[in-house]
C-alpha cells in the first residue's frame, strides 16, 4: 500500500539530509530563533519509550522544520522502561541545511523542553548539531497501569473532527476512488462502504474491464489535508476491532502511515509504512500484514507476513475480530483476536530493515484493484466496520 504523492519527494529529502555529511564545526548559517522541540515524555516503568531519528516534522503536522531531531535513551531500552532505572535522555538537533545553525542558541531559547520527573537538563555543541541531555528521576519499583494514548469508539453521529478526518479523493491501485460519500458513523461503528461505480470508472479510463469493476470506497485518517496530524505516535500496542467484509478484487485495511517513508536512508529507521492487517486475499480465507520503506518507486523494499493464518482463526465469518500491533524499539509484533501470527525484528529474513523510530499516523481503509482478483459479477456494495480503536502505552498482551 501506499499513500497518494508521497513518491514525489525523494529529491528533497536528499537536500533536506545534504547538511549530514560535515562532520566539522561551522559558523556560517543564521541561528534557529526558539526552535521548539518534540514533547518528551518521562520515563515510566513499563511503558514504551517514544523514538525520534533525524525526524524533519513539526510536532503533529508534516511541516517540514529547520532542524531535525534525533533521540536516543540511555542505558538502551529494549521493548519497556524498566523498574528503579533512572534514564537519561540525549535528543541531537541537526540543521537542516547550511542555511542554519545551532551556534549561540542557548537553552533559554529552546521551547518545549520537558518539565516532569527532571532531574538535569544541560547542553552542548557537537560539530554543527545541538546536543541537549535530559536526566530523569528514577523510574518507579513497581510498573505503572497501562494507559489509554488514544481512543475512539464511534458512539456518535459523525466523524469526530479532532480525531479523524476523511481522505482526500484519491484514485487507488487502478481500479478504486476514496470518496466522501462513502464513510459516516452510526449505531455505535465506523462505517466505511464501497461501492460499484462504472460512471466513475469511465471518467477514469477507456479500459471497460477496470471502468465496469470500479469501486469508490471510503478511507480515513488521523490527518487533514492542511498538513495537521490529529494523533501520531511511535512505539505502542495499536489495535482496532473490525468486521471486515469478504469480497473479490477489494480489501480493507488497518495501518499506520509514516510521514517520512519516502526518506532514502537508513533502512526502515526513518520510517516506515506499518500495515497491521490487509484482507487482500479474502477470496481464499488470508490476510496479511507487512512493512513498506524507502518510498515506493525503485528503492522501495517491503516484506509481509505470507498469509500466515492462526490455526482455527477465521475472520471472514461475519463477526468482529481485534487486530493489534505490538511496536518496541526492538520488533514489531501482530496480533488476530490475540494470537500471534507474524513478527519482525530486522534481521537478513526481513532484508535487515530497521525498526522505525519516528511517528506514524493512523488510517483504516477500504479499496480495489484489479491485481487483487475480479469483483463477482453481481456485487453491488458492501461495507467494511470498524468498531473501536485504541492505543496504549504498554503492551496489552503479554508474549
Amino acid at each position: 500500500m501506499n499513500e497518494h504523492a508521497v513518491f514525489l519527494l525523494p529529491v528533497f529529502a536528499l537536500m533536506l539530509f545534504s547538511c549530514t555529511s560535515s562532520t566539522g564545526n561551522t559558523t556560517s548559517g543564521k541561528p534557529i530563533s526558539r526552535p521548539v522541540i518534540y514533547d518528551i515524555k518521562a520515563p515510566a516503568a513499563g511503558n514504551y519509550p517514544q523514538g525520534l531519528y533525524k525526524y524533519p516534522h513539526k510536532q503533529n503536522t508534516s511541516i517540514t522544520e529547520m532542524f531535525l531531531q534525533t533521540l536516543e535513551w540511555s542505558p538502551s531500552v529494549e521493548k519497556t522502561f524498566a523498574v528503579d532505572t533512572q534514564y537519561t535522555a540525549k535528543l541531537t538537533l541537526t540543521p537542516a541545511s547550511s542555511e542554519y545553525t545551532f551556534n549561540g542558541v542557548t537553552l533559554e531559547n529552546i521551547q518545549g523542553l520537558p518539565v516532569q520527573n527532571v532531574e538535569n537538563i544541560s547542553s552542548g555543541m557537537s560539530g554543527k548539531n545541538m546536543v541537549i541531555t535530559f536526566v530523569f528521576k528514577k523510574t518507579a519499583s513497581v510498573k505503572a497501569p497501562p494507559e489509554l494514548l488514544f481512543v475512539d469508539e464511534f458512539n456518535g453521529n459523525a466523524l469526530d473532527a479532532s480525531k479523524w478526518a476523511v481522505c482526500p479523493n484519491w484514485d487507488r491501485q487502478g481500479r478504486s476512488t476514496w470518496t466522501s460519500d462513502m464513510v459516516s458513523v452510526g449505531g455505535g461503528y465506523l462505517h466505511l462502504g464501497f461501492k460499484r461505480d462504472t460512471a466513475l470508472g469511465k471518467s477514469k479510463t477507456s479500459n471497460t474491464g477496470l471502468s465496469n469493476n470500479w469501486i469508490k470506497a471510503g478511507a480515513v485518517r488521523t490527518r487533514n489535508r492542511e498538513n495537521k496530524i490529529f494523533y501520531e505516535n511511535t512505539f505502542g500496542f495499536y489495535e482496532a476491532r473490525l468486521k471486515v467484509p469478504k469480497v473479490s478484487g477489494m480489501w480493507g485495511a488497518f495501518w499506520l502511515m509514516s510521514p517520512t517513508q519516502w526518506i532514502l536512508t537508513d533502512e526502515g529507521v526513518i520510517g516506515t509504512e506499518i500495515d497491521i492487517v490487509e484482507t487482500i486475499g479474502n477470496p481464499k480465507n488470508t490476510f496479511n500484514a507487512a512493512l513498506h520503506w524507502n518510498g515506493y518507486e525503485s528503492s522501495h523494499k517491503s516484506v509481509g507476513s505470507d498469509d500466515a493464518i492462526p490455526a482455527g482463526i477465521n475472520i471472514y465469518d461475519g463477526e468482529f475480530h481485534t487486530f493489534a500491533l505490538d511496536w518496541s524499539p526492538k520488533e514489531y509484533i501482530f496480533y488476530v483476536d490475540g494470537v500471534e501470527f507474524w513478527r519482525s525484528n530486522g534481521s537478513a529474513r526481513f532484508k535487515n530493515s530497521g525498526i522505525n523510530q519516528n511517528p506514524n499516523y493512523i488510517k483504516l481503509t477500504v479499496e480495489g484493484a484489479d491485481w487483487a482478483g475480479t469483483l463477482p459479477s453481481d456485487f453491488s456494495e458492501g461495507e467494511m466496520l470498524v468498531d473501536y480503536v485504541k492505543v496504549y502505552n504498554q503492551p496489552i498482551i503479554a508474549k
